[in-house]
């Protein structure tokens, strides 16, 4: 019973580590107004031209960043980068305390969490949107779909040009083979948390309760988790991983407000009776 007790405050202390910036995220998304809906609901030519320009979108977005989202990007490196003297201590905790009920159970939350899973989940989503003909159970599978879609392909581009080890290489967590094909050195970025994390965040858009928001992350958590559990990633894997994966369905999922922003100089010119009028405004 003792070293039953001893393993339990060691996984414990394993997972609070962890948990301290996915549960940050998670309080903070709660607090995100739903967004409007957005104006595609089926798929056809249209739809695909989106996620292209979407994609640039992202790609580009670090050109149009101000300072506060400079700052942004600035603490989430740090957090990650942060865990990286920590993950193998977390690691070999994890490792050394594992027990076969919650290998049990990490195999099956991350199966659920794989991203061929969850396409098939955005799927069917939106085949229940057009069965019901619900243009917005549509157009939020479709956004789902596309976040899922392009974290994809930047997770994929991350783990080939990066490639970390994994842990069960045991290399340690500073083993990199940039420009690979191996999988036992894709560790960076978590292809299951980045895709929950992106399904989740344009799911919690969509809808105005905040317990379905809580649900969605927590079970984005649950699939992060279950990657360190089953010695596949290290603890700043699946942590960057979910900032990609919300970074993008935040994108996705919130219009742009460009469109409508009002231009900061306009010049006007007002005729009157015997006058003649300028005006210039500039919007701060």
């Amino acid at each position: 019973m003792k070293v039953d007790f001893l393993n339990n405050r060691f996984l414990s202390k394993s997972v609070a580590k962890i948990l301290v910036f996915l549960l940050t995220v998670c309080l903070l998304a709660q607090a995100l107004p739903a967004q409007p809906a957005a104006p595609i609901s089926k798929v056809d030519r249209t739809y695909f031209k989106k996620i292209l320009s979407d994609a640039g979108m992202i790609l580009g977005s670090p050109g149009q960043w101000e300072k506060k989202d400079w700052l942004t990007f600035g603490l989430c490196l740090a957090t990650t980068s942060a865990l990286l003297p920590l993950d193998n201590s977390i690691h070999h905790q994890v490792y050394d305390h594992s027990c076969a009920t919650l290998t049990s159970v990490s195999r099956a939350v991350s199966a659920a969490g794989a991203p061929v899973c969850l396409f098939g989940l955005v799927s069917a989503g939106y085949l229940v949107g057009h069965f019901r003909n619900s243009d917005k159970t549509r157009e939020t599978f479709l956004m789902a779909g596309e976040s899922l879609l392009i974290t994809e392909l930047l997770v994929q581009a991350g783990k080939i040009s990066i490639g970390r080890a994994r842990p069960y290489t045991l290399e340690g967590p500073f083993s990199f083979h940039p420009i690979t094909l191996q999988g036992c050195w894709h560790s960076f970025p978590s292809g299951h948390s980045a895709a929950a994390w992106a399904v989740a965040s344009c799911l919690a858009s969509r809808v105005r309760s905040p317990y379905l928001r809580a649900a969605f992350f927590s079970l984005a958590s649950a699939i992060s988790l279950s990657r360190i559990f089953l010695d596949k990633h290290f603890a700043s894997d699946v942590v960057g991983a979910a900032l990609l994966g919300y970074f993008v369905g935040r994108k996705i999922s919130k219009p742009s407000l460009m469109a409508n922003k009002p231009k900061r100089a306009n010049i006007s010119l007002n005729l009157g009776h015997r006058f003649v009028a300028f005006g210039l405004i500039y919007q701060f």
